[in-house]
């Protein structure tokens, strides 16, 4: 069992590794997230901040994450300085996807993955950049924060309504992308429950409202 996990382990990685010149190995490389926090902290708006609702499930990892019908609402900060992988932003939703479906929100929230000059794509459900693996909380294909072996561990199988489609999902795959100068990759957390760069491409830092802080008091 354990020769077994590590060979569907090697199978995920495939696409994001590299070989090493002095060894001649093929290895993993990885990119973590130690600033990102799985909590959203609660604050107290500034009077240059602003709050949203937000009732969507596109953030959920399994405890209602960002939706304000189960917290409070969210602290918008429009005056940001820089981004950072793992921020979480507002931002105008792309007029193509507002064209092809107008009952989206007009704003809407998205995680900052890829930043300007990496490469971004995704193998087997694993984001990757610049041919390493998103060793982070947000670096793979999740339905309410699990992943394919937990969740067909603990969902019972008569929810499932088809097991192919769901397991495809959990083995999604994107083409690498180059994330442009002055634009972002972004993507929800639970990646089939929203729209994100995966639909609209690019998103230019300009249509961003602002990065969320935190639950308001």
């Amino acid at each position: 069992m354990k020769k077994l996990l590590i060979l569907l382990f090697s199978i995920v990685l495939v696409g994001c590794i590299q070989k090493n010149e002095s060894t001649n190995k093929i290895t993993p490389e990885f990119i973590t997230d130690d600033n990102t926090p799985l909590k959203l902290a609660t604050v107290s708006p500034k009077e240059e901040q602003f709050k949203v609702e937000w009732n969507l499930d596109t953030m959920d990892r399994g405890k209602h994450e960002y939706e304000t019908s189960e917290n409070s609402d969210l602290v918008i900060e429009p005056n940001y300085s820089s981004l950072q992988r793992g921020d979480v932003i507002y931002f105008n939703m792309p007029e193509s996807e507002l064209t092809k479906n107008p009952q989206l929100p007009r704003s809407y929230l998205g995680r900052v993955v890829g930043l300007s000059g990496e490469t971004i794509e995704i193998q087997n459900g694993q984001v990757c950049i610049d041919n390493k693996v998103l060793d982070t909380f947000y670096g793979k294909a999740l339905i309410r924060g699990m992943d394919e072996k937990a969740y067909f561990q603990n969902v019972d199988a008569s929810n499932i309504e088809n097991e192919q489609t769901t397991r495809d999902y959990f083995n999604i795959n994107m083409e690498p992308v180059l994330v442009e100068k002055n634009t972002v990759y972004v993507l929800v957390d639970q990646w089939w429950r929203g729209i994100d760069s995966k639909d609209f491409g690019l998103l230019p830092q300009k249509e961003i409202l602002g990065k969320v802080i935190g639950y308001s008091k």
